[in-house]
C-alpha cells in the first residue's frame, strides 16, 4: 500500500512538473516560450489552429494561405462576392473566401493577375507589409516612422515595398529584431512569429 502511494505521489509530482513545461493546449508549445502566450491567444479566438490535435508547429513556415485566413478571422469571417481572377484557388479550399476578402480590401495581391500562390511561404517583410494594409484598412494610425530600423545591421537588405510597413512594424512593436542587431527581413515568418505579430 505505501509503495502505491508512493508511485501515485510520484506520477502527480511528475505530471505538475510536465505541466510547468508544456502549453496546455499542444504537445510542441513549451510554458517558458517566448510565443506560448501568443500561441494560445491565437488558438482560444480561433484566429489559428494546429497542425494536428495536438502539435501547434511553431517553427513551420507561414504561408500566404495561413496569413490572410487569420486576418479573416480576426474581422469575423465575412462573406464576399469578390471575383478575384486567381486561378489557383477553388471554393472547396478552407483559405477561399479569406483570399477573396483580403484581395477585395487590397490587404494582400497575387503573385500575378492569375495566381494567388496560397502555399507560398510568407518572408518577415511581407508579413510587416500585409499587416500594414490590414492597420491600413482598419483605419489604424500608421505615420509612425522614426529611425529604429536603420540601426539594424541588414537594413539594406529590406526590399523598397517595404520600407515604410517594416518601420511602422517596428516601431510600433509588432516586429522585432533576430539575433546580432538582425531584422532578417527575407528570412521567412515563423507560425509561433505570425501568432505573435
Amino acid at each position: 500500500m505505501i509503495t502505491r502511494l508512493i508511485f501515485v505521489k510520484k506520477a502527480a509530482e511528475e505530471k505538475i512538473e510536465e505541466e510547468k513545461t508544456q502549453s496546455k493546449a499542444f504537445s510542441d508549445v513549451m510554458r517558458n516560450a517566448w510565443y506560448k502566450d501568443a500561441v494560445d491567444y491565437a488558438s482560444a479566438k480561433g484566429l489559428m489552429s494546429g497542425i494536428s490535435d495536438s502539435e501547434f508547429g511553431p517553427a513551420l513556415l507561414t504561408n500566404r494561405a495561413m496569413l490572410v485566413s487569420i486576418l479573416w478571422r480576426m474581422e469575423g469571417s465575412p462573406v464576399t462576392n469578390y471575383a478575384s481572377g486567381f486561378t489557383d484557388i477553388n471554393g472547396n479550399d478552407y483559405y477561399y473566401n479569406a483570399v477573396l476578402w483580403a484581395a477585395e480590401n487590397k490587404i494582400v495581391s497575387g503573385v500575378s493577375k492569375r495566381s494567388f500562390d496560397p502555399a507560398g511561404n510568407i518572408t518577415r517583410e511581407q508579413l510587416a507589409a500585409i499587416l500594414y494594409r490590414y492597420a491600413v484598412y482598419k483605419g489604424y494610425d500608421v505615420s509612425q516612422g522614426g529611425m529604429a530600423i536603420r540601426e539594424f545591421a541588414d537594413y539594406e537588405e529590406i526590399s523598397e515595398y517595404a520600407l515604410t510597413s517594416l518601420a511602422w512594424a517596428v516601431n510600433a512593436g509588432i516586429v522585432s529584431g533576430k539575433g546580432n542587431n538582425t531584422l532578417d527581413p527575407k528570412g521567412g515568418a515563423t507560425r509561433a512569429e505570425a501568432a505573435s505579430m
